[in-house]
């Protein structure tokens, strides 16, 4: 698993997460944003890459916490495994409202359907 860190000025950090090793399926391009101590991932992809995102991840964060994440659009590549990231962080999930009725398909549990939230057309600002 490599990381590269694109930007990094003490407290806050751009994080390229990349090569998860599948040949079969489409590579995302996982981004994790660090500011002071909370994280946001940015499309964190599917079910098979799950494991070894989370794991990077964390290792990332080194005890800080995930906040956010960011569904820039429905495909599977970079949303199958959002029921487990909502199972396993206290993360809320944000996505274009356009989108919003798609994500349920990938198995949301009802548990978590309510940090789902939908991001308006006019865009939104998520405070860091």
């Amino acid at each position: 698993m490599s990381s590269t860190v694109l930007f990094d000025n003490g407290n806050h950090k751009n994080i390229l997460l990349e090569d998860f090793g599948t040949k079969t399926a489409v590579q995302a391009n996982q981004h994790l944003i660090i500011h002071d101590g909370e994280g946001m991932i940015l499309d964190p992809g599917g079910h098979k890459i799950f494991n070894k995102v989370a794991a990077t991840l964390t290792n990332c964060l080194g005890g800080g916490k995930l906040r956010y994440i960011f569904l820039s659009h429905q495909d599977p590549d970079i949303v199958a495994a959002i029921n487990a990231w909502l199972m396993t962080t206290e993360a809320d999930a944000y996505v274009s409202v356009l989108w919003e009725r798609f994500i349920p398909h990938f198995g949301l549990d009802k548990l978590v359907v309510n940090r789902l939230k939908p991001i308006p057309d006019e865009g939104m600002i998520l405070e860091m």
